[in-house]
């Protein structure tokens, strides 16, 4: 891991497992645990300064939710196949334009806000070549949105498939070229939202998942032809 979670001493007493948990899930939507990082429940303990057993029960849990992978030296994000990772981008298709349609149409002063600050924070981050502060941005924009979904069992659904998704989003926005695109879809998203317009923000979040799908597929052709060499 890169850097420690928390300053030691920093978690309360009660519900170390669950705050735990809600920490790690928290690092993963941010990016901050990459495809070679391994989690150690003994390591982690140490870090927050808590005793061993709630970790490894928040560590189980993310990987009985599919959130992580164990192996013999700790756990790893989940290895997807090509095929995995096309049946997800499928059914994201088939909810999360239509979620984001019913968001426009529930939107709200306080959350289209929310979303403006996040891009305004994604734009900042891009041009730093921030990839963590984009991701983080990223994650807040996506969450300004779903927070307008009234449907919370379809909204539970679309978060669980973005989180299993984040492999690729750490594969393809330490792309300067993918995140910029990236920064430009969502601010088409963004601008769509602004104008009520629910149509094209089933639109463009729809655009914005080929597109993720394609860059991420694009990035591993890349990889594989650079091996090949």
């Amino acid at each position: 891991m890169k850097t420690p979670f928390l300053i030691a001493g920093e978690l309360p007493k009660q519900s170390i497992r669950d705050q735990v948990y809600a920490l790690l899930r928290d690092r993963l939507h941010k990016g901050d645990i990459s495809t070679q990082d391994r989690l150690v429940d003994h390591e982690l303990a140490a870090q927050l300064n808590v005793s061993r057993m709630p970790v490894r029960e928040a560590l189980l849990q993310l990987k009985n939710e599919g959130y992580l992978e164990g192996t013999s030296r700790g756990f790893i994000l989940p290895q997807f196949t090509p095929e995995d990772i096309a049946e997800m981008f499928e059914v994201r298709l088939l909810l999360e334009p239509a979620a984001a349609a019913i968001a426009c149409q529930n939107s709200k002063v306080e959350g289209l806000g929310k979303m403006t600050v996040a891009v305004d924070s994604a734009e900042k981050a891009h041009l730093k070549a921030d990839v963590l502060g984009y991701m983080s941005a990223n994650w807040a924009f996506w969450v300004a949105w779903m927070d307008m979904v009234p449907n919370r069992r379809l909204a539970q659904v679309i978060y669980r498939l973005r989180d299993h998704a984040q492999v690729v989003r750490l594969a393809t926005l330490q792309d300067t070229e993918f995140r910029e695109l990236s920064l430009h879809h969502t601010k088409e998203i963004l601008a769509a939202f602004v104008k009520r317009d629910t149509e094209a923000v089933k639109d463009r979040v729809e655009h914005n998942l080929r597109m993720s799908a394609a860059s991420y597929y694009a990035k591993q052709e890349a990889l594989i032809s650079a091996e090949a060499a």
